[in-house]
């Protein structure tokens, strides 16, 4: 047996040839003594030289049944720190580069795959599917190694729930994953890939994450079943890192041309040690590396956004208004805005759309509001506000340029939403030149943010995505790729002409959601991602758990969330404006402008206090110390905000205890607040221990309360 070993004070990797074709990867944690790989790697593929019904099939084809392994493997050590393993998939010209590099004091283990098309002929993959293998569950002996003690958590959040798409599990069982041939397909568990999980226990476990910012790339974990003889016998394995298709993602992997190569993400092995909230934070300190976190000169205006009070153009049934008769907005309203804005406290006026010639237009409306020029000077100069400007990339009617229109295999135009009437958009070069001409046309007059939305490839009636037009100069179909690269391609152009506009993209259209920092930190990129809509009844996404997403997002996460929420849903106690003022570094408020009625008046003084330790909401690391117990950490200074949160219906006595050391806080004293901005009680932390200080605070029902800690 010859044997290969990568080590240092966190791993020790060992790959071990044994003759035959007969290999076993050990991968064993130093730090908690775990072995997490102990079988032979999992390298399997399948191909079609064929573009139709076969490669169909091998794209859904659940089994591995015909899938091919490797005939060959060859191993060398390359410096110290690296081990590569060069082999060939039997029966193909497919060749792999599997490398993993573990430099000296890292905590961190890599993997790179690279594939490699050898012969003459274009190669279509239906299934990649390779990664580490762990004995889980043995049929006749039981649980391996206490594994029935895990859970699996994905990252970046548990339970992610939006347009309905609902996980409704925050973690998957050891059962879950055993049993998970016995469920329907849609339902397996996990059933999905992530950015990254957790597997471990309550002490600590693996985190696993992928990272490829220029695609759209997943990591998947999952269980590999063996039939034994006999009917009803099998025993499970899992399956976890290396590279796996996943709906098709990244696209531009499932191709390759005669001696082309494709090179994957990096996938990353560390160790976490804690609750789920430990690995969150690690995954964070990842993206960080890679410059995923807000700019130095970060300081986000507070928008008031005039939605919530003027309405919407789409909404024409008075959704947002008494009547039922309703008109756009005029430029006397936007004015009544900007001055409610200011007399607010908020520090940017947000035009919600409603202000160009039609939806998605991207073309200032002078007829209705004047120049935009004058309009942004006005804003600037009499109520002393920025100015900010919503973005569609779908657009209504039938008046735009032919080739922005995506079309189905029937030449159809398609309607991405029937009910306000959006086409579905073709982001072509044609259309990337011409947006970006507008954008630039309206940027130039002093416009202070662009939030990027709609940007949806296709509607969720039509099976077949992408557009199949041949005159548009793309590939038929349009990949979700380009469609993503395309739009990202609008962004960059303007943030070369502005970099000082902030901007905010949403999703870049394309479905699985793709991973959160994908196309942050290139270069001219955008700031912020979108808060998860939760933008429509804030107060019942809190109340019910929905926005728990934004809470664990700013665990895993440091690059800024941008939401703004209706403040007419707020209670006298202004929880919900504190909840969202805790969890997005970029706030917007609105729907208030009765300046006599006491919720106008609560949200006011709230503000007050808000902009007074604005920093920390925006600037500061954010530490879940509970679900209902948010600290922020300023990096400048080590003191902090504390906010928490009452969410039942009966009063609540708190003892909140901060682990000083372990926030990176040097602080002896706390003031405390009331979300009206009414002081509760101001003095000394108390002291449980040599690095743990505590104070205790009563919370009235469905109430919030703001801690000032102090040096």
């Amino acid at each position: 047996m010859t044997e290969y070993t990568l080590e240092n004070q966190s791993w020790k990797l060992k790959v071990q040839n044994k003759g035959e074709q007969r290999f076993c990867y050990i991968l064993q944690s130093k730090i908690d003594n775990m072995v997490y790989a102990d079988e032979d790697y999992h390298y399997r593929i399948l191909t079609s030289s064929k573009k139709g019904s076969r490669y169909m099939y091998l794209l859904h084809l659940g089994s591995e049944h015909k899938a091919k392994k490797l005939s060959s493997r060859n191993i060398r050590k390359e410096d110290s720190d690296t081990l590569i393993i060069e082999g060939k998939f039997e029966e193909t010209d497919i060749k792999i580069t599997h490398e993993f590099k573990l430099e000296e004091y890292s905590k961190c283990l890599e993997e790179k795959i690279t594939l490699t098309n050898l012969g003459n002929k274009k190669v279509r993959f239906g299934l990649l599917n390779f990664g580490f293998k762990k004995a889980f569950y043995k049929q006749y002996s039981g649980w391996v190694d206490h594994l029935d003690e895990f859970t699996l958590t994905s990252i970046p959040t548990r339970r992610y729930i939006r347009y309905g798409a609902d996980r409704r599990k925050e973690n998957f069982s050891a059962n879950d994953i055993l049993f998970g041939a016995w469920v329907a397909k849609e339902a397996e568990m996990p059933g999905f890939c992530a950015e990254g999980w957790l597997w471990g226990n309550e002490e600590g476990g693996l985190l696993i994450c992928k990272y490829n910012p220029t695609q759209m790339e997943y990591s998947r974990f999952n269980r590999l079943p063996t039939t034994l003889p006999g009917r009803g016998a099998e025993d499970i394995a899992i399956l976890f890192g290396g590279v796996s298709l996943y709906e098709g993602n990244p696209e531009l992997a499932t191709t390759l041309k005669p001696n082309q190569n494709y090179t994957f993400g990096t996938t990353r092995y560390t160790i976490y040690e804690g609750d789920y909230k430990e690995g969150y934070y690690l995954y964070r300190s990842h993206l960080e590396k890679h410059g995923h976190r807000f700019k130095q000169d970060y300081d986000p205006p507070v928008h008031w956004n005039e939605l919530y009070n003027l309405g919407w153009v789409s909404e024409k049934t008075g959704f947002f208004v008494d009547s039922t008769d309703f008109e756009v907005y005029t430029l006397e309203q936007l004015f009544e805005e900007a001055e409610i804005a200011r007399d607010m406290g908020a520090e940017c006026l947000y035009l919600d759309p409603g202000w160009n010639i039609s939806l998605g237009s991207s073309i200032w409306n002078e007829e209705r509001f004047g120049t935009l020029k004058e309009f942004s000077k006005e804003i600037h100069e009499k109520y002393g506000l920025k100015l900010a400007l919503h973005l569609m990339m779908n657009f209504e009617g039938e008046n735009e340029p032919e080739e922005f229109y995506l079309r189905n295999k029937r030449g159809v135009k398609l309607i991405a939403d029937p009910y306000i009437n959006l086409y579905c958009l073709c982001a072509n070069s044609h259309w990337v030149e011409e947006k970006t001409r507008r954008i630039l046309e309206i940027a130039k007059e002093g416009v202070d943010f662009f939030m990027f939305d709609f940007t949806d490839l296709s509607m969720f009636m039509e099976n077949d995505l992408g557009c199949f037009s041949k005159d548009h100069g793309h590939e038929v179909p349009m990949l979700r790729h380009t469609h993503a690269e395309n739009i990202f391609k609008v962004i960059q152009n303007v943030k070369k002409e502005f970099p000082h506009i902030l901007i905010e993209a949403h999703d870049r259209g394309v479905k699985p959601r793709h991973p959160l920092y994908y196309q942050h930190n290139l270069p001219h990129s955008f700031d912020e991602n979108w808060g998860f809509e939760c933008m429509w009844n804030p107060m019942q996404d809190l109340l019910s758990g929905r926005s728990t997403q934004l809470f664990e997002y700013n665990l895993a996460y440091s690059i800024p969330l941008y939401l703004h929420i209706n403040e007419n849903s707020d209670n006298k106690n202004m929880l919900q404006f504190w909840w969202y003022a805790s969890l997005a570094r970029h706030l917007g408020i609105g729907g208030l402008k009765d300046r006599d009625s006491p919720k106008y008046k609560t949200l006011k003084d709230a503000m007050k206090l808000y902009k007074q330790n604005k920093s920390f909401f925006t600037r500061g690391i954010f530490y879940g110390i509970d679900y209902n117990i948010h600290l922020h950490v300023s990096e400048i200074d080590k003191s902090g905000v504390i906010t928490a949160y009452n969410l039942s219906s009966r009063v609540q006595k708190l003892d909140v205890q901060i682990d000083l050391m372990k926030y990176g806080l040097e602080v002896s004293s706390v003031v405390i607040y009331s979300g009206l901005n009414q002081k509760i009680s101001s003095g000394k932390l108390n002291k449980k221990s040599e690095t743990i200080s505590q104070f205790e605070v009563e919370i009235p029902p469905l109430s919030p309360i703001i801690a000032i800690l102090q040096k």
